[in-house]
């Protein structure tokens, strides 16, 4: 069937269309929401950031924003485990996952922003060339985590792609299972994080609430990456494993494929 008639057919049918609609909300959502969460987190342009805004006294403002920040890990973690998904498609068309995993990531990350109560305390900041590096790396970060997305195929990360096969063209999703290795990829296992942990703490002036952001979300990103491996192992198997052993996690490492192979065998 041609393009013009599936669209057609889709316009005609509510019960395509509207899932085929909620699937390119949920992914406007994503697309405000993840800029604002990088500058928000970098201290840049906006009028509420990780550094200014109104806020409660130090012990409120500390206790606010640990379990701002526990809630924030939990939605993501928790709904990205394959026994959620599992739970979630018995209660939602299984094209509408990803949809619903999107918008709900969304949500976690405006209820951090708003609700996050600044520390204001400055603990240094850093001028001239110094300055200037810190701010480049955080641009670098920004790039970074929308490379990052692109490789990992942009639309089928965000849920466009599986509603789209199951509403308008009616074909299963034949996006690949392949392991992603090109690319940044090939420098580190997992650019979208290396880049977030820039953005998060590549800043030339830091303040007591900015250093709680970058170590709690850090600490999220490890937990988040360690349980994502898992599934990744269970995934693929020994090519996984053979990758893992070839490449850093999060930042390229100085040494060869072969001196890195030799440091982990020495490791009791």
């Amino acid at each position: 069937m041609s393009a013009p008639h599936q669209i057609r057919d889709v316009i005609t049918d509510r019960h395509r269309l509207v899932p085929l609609l909620l699937a390119f909300a949920g992914y406007a959502f994503a697309g405000v929401t993840v800029p604002l969460l990088l500058l928000f987190a970098g201290g840049w342009w906006l009028p509420k950031t990780v550094d200014r805004g109104p806020h409660l006294s130090t012990g409120p403002s500390l206790l606010a924003d640990l379990l701002l920040m526990g809630l924030f890990g939990l939605q993501h973690s928790g709904m990205a485990r394959p026994a959620f998904k599992t739970f979630l498609t018995r209660r939602v068309p299984e094209a509408l996952e990803r949809t619903v995993y999107v918008a709900m990531a969304s949500l976690a990350v405006w209820v951090l922003c708003l609700g996050w109560q600044p520390l204001p305390r400055q603990l240094w900041s850093a001028d001239g060339v110094a300055g200037t590096v810190l701010d480049t790396g955080f641009w670098l970060g920004f790039l970074l985590v929308y490379a990052a997305t692109l490789l990992l195929n942009h639309f089928h990360l965000l849920g466009i792609s599986q509603a789209y096969r199951r509403y308008v063209t009616r074909m299963l999703d034949a996006t690949s299972d392949r392991l992603q290795v090109h690319g940044p990829y090939r420098l580190v296992r997992h650019p979208l994080m290396t880049g977030l942990l820039l953005c998060f703490w590549c800043a030339s002036t830091v303040t007591a609430g900015h250093l709680l952001w970058a170590v709690g979300l850090t600490g999220y990103i490890l937990l988040g990456t360690f349980l994502e491996e898992r599934d990744l192992i269970a995934r693929f198997g020994a090519a996984y494993r053979t990758y893992a052993t070839r490449v850093p996690a999060f930042f390229p490492s100085l040494l060869g494929t072969s001196a890195r192979t030799r440091l982990r065998g020495l490791r009791p």
